[in-house]
């Protein structure tokens, strides 16, 4: 699912009070309020929901599987989406 079908249920559910553009811009502030606060403090919980949080990956060696060369992946930062366990349950 990308923004623009994301805004469109958004503006369905608001049963047409706001318009999908409208919509797609407080997504677009959604996410990047939520972009400074992972930047800041790493992670962000939503209560009943989930969690965001920042993981950094470790460095690995890795072979190229046409010429079988040795590769190494450096390490990165990535965002990870727990569900809560009450999501799961319903």
């Amino acid at each position: 699912m990308n923004k623009k079908e994301l805004a469109k249920i958004y503006k369905e559910v608001s049963n047409g009070e706001i318009s999908a553009r409208k919509a797609a811009k407080k997504i677009n502030i959604f996410l990047e309020t939520l972009q400074e606060a992972l930047q800041i403090d790493g992670t962000v919980v939503f209560i009943n929901r989930g969690i965001f949080e920042i993981k950094e990956r470790k460095p690995r060696i890795i072979s190229n599987p046409v010429t079988r060369e040795l590769m190494k992946i450096y390490p990165r930062k990535i965002v990870r989406f727990r569900v809560s366990k009450k999501i799961n349950k319903e």
